[in-house]
Formats: structure tokens, sequence, C-alpha cells
């Protein structure tokens, strides 16, 4: 196999085009030896016409303490723990879940359970909501799961449903109507 060829002339030509490459990267990475002038102070009013009335992002009140804090926290004592750990058992046994919707399910249970492992995203989302979000999530992921199998009464995956409700209730968050 033979590689492109060249003539002598193309060949210096190409060779001079690479070294005038070279040679302007090298010039442009070089700082300027002048110093650029100050950029001017941006106008008090920094807000676009079409954000006027937009409310402003604000910090999550006691993110930061949370976000400190939450990788030093121990797992859930074992009587507040015994409803999930329950429901964590019985996800597990159902096996009228997808794999990787059980997966998703457990890992959110688990973050509960284990709150030194929940990741930073998570808290910075929802702040310290973040454990009834978790749980709002593993219900909503168990709710498709039932309306994808027919909505079946007898199907394992409503006991499950209606325990995530029992749990959503005390946490403080929304139920599921399919469920009740």
């Amino acid at each position: 196999m033979r590689g492109i060829q060249f003539g002598r002339r193309t060949g210096r030509a190409l060779l001079g085009l690479v070294v005038l490459l070279l040679a302007a990267g090298c010039n442009a990475a070089r700082p300027a030896a002048v110093p650029a002038a100050p950029t001017p102070a941006p106008p008090a009013a920094t807000r676009p016409a079409f954000a006027q009335g937009l409310p402003t992002l604000t910090p999550i009140p006691g993110l930061k303490a949370t976000l400190t804090a939450l990788p030093k926290q121990p797992p859930m004592p074992a009587e507040q723990a015994r409803p999930y750990r329950e429901l964590r058992a019985a996800v597990e046994k159902c096996n009228a879940y997808n794999p990787n919707r059980k997966l998703g399910i457990l890992s959110q249970i688990d973050y509960v359970l284990q709150p030194a492992t929940v990741p930073s995203d998570f808290v910075i989302l929802y702040g310290n909501r973040w454990p009834g979000r978790m749980i709002y999530g593993a219900a909503y992921l168990s709710a498709l799961e039932w309306k994808l199998a027919g909505r079946d009464p007898n199907s394992c995956l409503y006991p499950i449903g209606v325990s995530f409700n029992a749990l959503l209730v005390a946490l403080g968050e929304e139920t599921f109507p399919e469920f009740r």
C-alpha cells in the first residue's frame, strides 16, 4: 500500500504551510506585551428588559450546612428504617419490575437509609426535602411499572405502591391516586 505522493514543489509548499501555521499558533499562545485596557464596569441595573419582574434565584437556606453534614450522617435508626427496609425487601422480591427500574428504586431507598451516600446533586436540587423526593421518585417508577403491567390489583406492584403512598404521607409529599 503506497501513501499519497506529492511532487517536490507541492511537498515544499505543504511543509511551508505547516511551519507557518505552527509559528502563528506559537505567537498566538504568547501573552500580549501590552496589558489590555480595563473592562468598564457594568451599569447598576444589569437585568435585561425581558427579565424584569421574573424572580431572582437565591440559594436554598441551609444548603451549605446540609451538604457539609450529610457525608457524616449515620444510617437511619433501625426503628425509623423498618418501613423502608420492608418496602425494599418487597421490591426485591417482586419480579414484575423491569430490572433497570428495580435498580433505580432500590438505590433511591438506599439513599434514604444511608444519607451519607446521597449525591450532592440531589441535595442541591431538593434541599432538605431530598428524602421525600427520593421516595416520590421511587413511587413514580412503581406507578409507571404498574401502568405498563395493565394495573392488575393482584400484582405485587400494587401493595408496593400502597406502601410508597404511606411513606409519602409521612414525609409530607404528594401521593399517587393509583395506590389509594
